[in-house]
This record gives structure tokens, C-alpha cells and sequence, in this order.
């Protein structure tokens, strides 16, 4: 009954690759609080952007948009993908404000968080909004 210990259970379980547990522990959460913080909604937008429906993660992000800039890299992907070219430009342009140095640090910062497939997901969603991203691939990622 603790909303936020449900929703990051629910981040971390769905990062970790239990996407359909995660996720409901995410809507739970959401539920129990009706005033919850923006980030109880990564795991969805995230979800749907893995499974490529780009334009359902399109429709979270910008519902939940104003609750946490933060996401400035996941709608820079989004919009790379959707090939929407003044958008993603404009949520990379964002991006780079938040964290000038995230092109160079963007496979690692993020690996920390989602598995190989969904990172390297992440960095062509990326390129393709004009972020220019080495193709070097570190360690401990496949």
C-alpha cells in the first residue's frame, strides 16, 4: 500500500526485463495515488517504445511531459523513430541543454538503467532525431 515503494519495485522489476510484472506494479502504484510523481510513468513509456509502438510512448510522454523534463533522451528517441525531424530535433536541442556531454556518454548512462537490446533501441531512436552517437559499443554490452 505504499505507492512509492510499488512504483520503483516496478522500475527497477521492468528494467531488469520483467516488463509485464513491472508494469503492473507501476499501474498499481499509480493508482494509489492520483497525485503520484511524473516518473511513476517511465514504465510504460518505456515499455511501449521497446515494443516500438513509438506513437502510444509518444502519447505518455506528452501527457506526463511537464511532470519530468528528465525525459528529454526518451523523446528524442521517440520522435527519431516516428522520423517527426523538427520535433526530435528540438527534443535533442532540450536534451543537450539538460546534459551537454550525453552524446558521449549516452550508451553508458543509458546502461545503467535498460537492457542491451532496449539501449541500443534507445541510441538509433537517437540517431535517427540527429544526435550524433559513436557506434562503439562498450564493454559489457552485446
Amino acid at each position: 500500500m505504499h505507492g512509492f515503494t510499488l512504483a520503483y519495485l516496478g522500475f527497477l522489476i521492468a528494467y531488469a526485463g520483467d516488463w509485464w510484472r513491472g508494469s503492473a506494479l507501476s499501474e498499481r502504484a499509480r493508482s494509489l495515488n492520483p497525485h503520484h510523481p511524473g516518473w511513476y510513468w517511465f514504465v510504460p513509456l518505456f515499455d511501449a517504445y521497446r515494443k516500438g509502438d513509438y506513437r502510444s510512448a509518444l502519447e505518455t510522454a506528452e501527457d506526463q511531459h511537464a511532470r519530468f523534463l528528465a525525459l528529454a533522451d526518451g523523446l528524442a528517441a521517440i520522435h527519431g523513430q516516428l522520423g517527426e525531424a523538427q520535433a526530435a530535433g528540438n527534443a535533442v536541442q532540450a536534451l543537450l541543454a539538460i546534459k551537454p556531454d550525453f552524446a558521449a556518454a549516452a550508451r553508458d548512462d543509458l546502461g545503467k538503467w535498460w537492457e542491451p537490446e532496449l539501449v541500443e533501441r534507445l541510441i538509433d531512436g537517437l540517431r535517427k532525431a540527429g544526435l550524433e552517437i559513436g557506434s562503439e559499443k562498450r564493454m559489457g554490452t552485446t
